[in-house]
């Protein structure tokens, strides 16, 4: 008996597994064969360019904790205008946090370019339209900030001069080395690759660093503009908000959870396409036309809180934690229990915000990953 694309063959055992890459800190799903093994939540120390790998979430989510950390850090530098010491400890924090960024964006770029990473349940065409709506026509700053719970487009625009009231749209802009009309003429998924290659160049950029307001405008609002495009077009299964979602790790079986059974249904399907083009067939027809009004729609778009409270919240908590390690180096026995007990207590908040779901229980817990390491 035939299968319908996508389907599980019975001789295909694998399971769905989330790893986690110990190079670039970016986790991925795969699927795995048992006898492989390797365990849902592993941490490996590279992702291997055999395995075909979706991205959905926690994936695209888990780089905002960096951005939080270089917003805070910045903030903090304003209250040690003359403290040479305590400054450059703190640039330390934003240095390192732009080296793990430019390692996850650098490994999203190449494995989506390389179809190695697939952006699961996203219509890579109507992503490529709503980006460019985005540059040409732009979008309401507010309404941006309010789907995605932060204030960074109307900072920005208040920053500039301009009131609530007359603040101009947000436009996504190409770095000058990218010319628009030609990337315009992009395929979806070499498109999706040159906008991820865009943030890694403005991220790397040393004059993107001048301050919060900088950083803000040229390297997060790009960011996180690329983030609500992915959201908008994407089916919202793979949000990973359904309560039965939650909790992943090494101890439970997610295999018949609503986000683990889809991820298996569309890795098994782009097998399946890949198949198809390996003996010559054409896969299916693509749309003959995006609908003109896809921004409008998405202008509707509700996205859950637990998204996006980990950059509102453990980003300064992640701050508080690594400044609390550096506490820690202090050659004096009373500075490093004092960094154990603040790590131990920011470790013990994040705890209870996760079971108050005010945050995801896929969060990371920067006290105690301090604490371990």
């Amino acid at each position: 008996m035939a299968l319908h694309q996508g389907a599980q063959s019975p001789l295909d055992n694998r399971k769905v597994v989330l790893l986690k890459s110990e190079k670039t800190n970016n986790r991925f799903y795969t699927l795995v064969e048992p006898e492989t093994g390797i365990k849902n939540a592993d941490v490996i120390h590279e992702i291997p360019d055999t395995l075909l790998l979706g991205i959905a979430y926690p994936c695209l989510e888990d780089g905002l904790n960096d951005f939080a950390v270089i917003r805070t850090t910045f903030e903090t530098l304003d209250y040690f205008p003359g403290d040479k010491e305590m400054r450059d400890e703190l640039f330390d924090m934003i240095s390192d946090s732009r080296t793990k960024l430019s390692l996850r964006l650098a490994e999203l770029k190449e494995r989506i370019a390389a179809r190695k990473a697939h952006f699961l349940g996203t219509d890579l065409e109507e992503f490529k339209s709503y980006a460019l709506d985005m540059v040409h026509r732009g979008y309401p700053r507010r309404n941006l900030d309010s789907m995605m719970k932060l204030d960074v487009f109307s900072s920005v625009a208040e920053a500039e001069g301009h009131s609530s009231s007359s603040e101009p749209l947000y436009h996504f802009e190409f770095r000058d080395e990218f010319d628009l009309p030609t990337i315009s003429m992009l395929p979806p998924r070499d498109f999706l690759a040159t906008l991820f290659e865009d943030v890694l160049k403005s991220v790397q950029d040393d004059a993107n660093y001048v301050d919060k307001y900088v950083f803000d405008k040229n390297v997060f609002q790009k960011f996180i503009a690329l983030m609500f495009v992915n959201y908008a077009t994407t089916d919202p299964i793979f949000y990973g908000t359904n309560k039965a979602d939650y909790g992943v790790s090494t101890d439970k079986e997610m295999e018949q959870t609503p986000l683990y059974m889809a991820i298996a249904r569309e890795l098994r399907e782009i097998e399946h396409k890949f198949r198809r083009e390996e003996i010559g067939l054409n896969g299916e027809a693509m749309e003959e036309a995006v609908l003109e009004s896809s921004i409008e729609r998405a202008r509707d778009l509700e996205l859950p809180a637990t998204l996006i409270n980990e950059d509102v919240l453990l980003g300064p908590i992640a701050a508080i934690c690594t400044a609390a390690r550096h506490i820690s180096k202090i050659a004096d026995q009373d500075a490093d229990e004092l960094s154990r007990i603040i790590l131990a207590n920011a470790s013990q908040l994040v705890q209870e915000l996760k079971r108050l779901n005010i945050i995801s229980p896929f969060a990371r817990d920067p006290g105690a990953e301090e604490l371990h390491d």
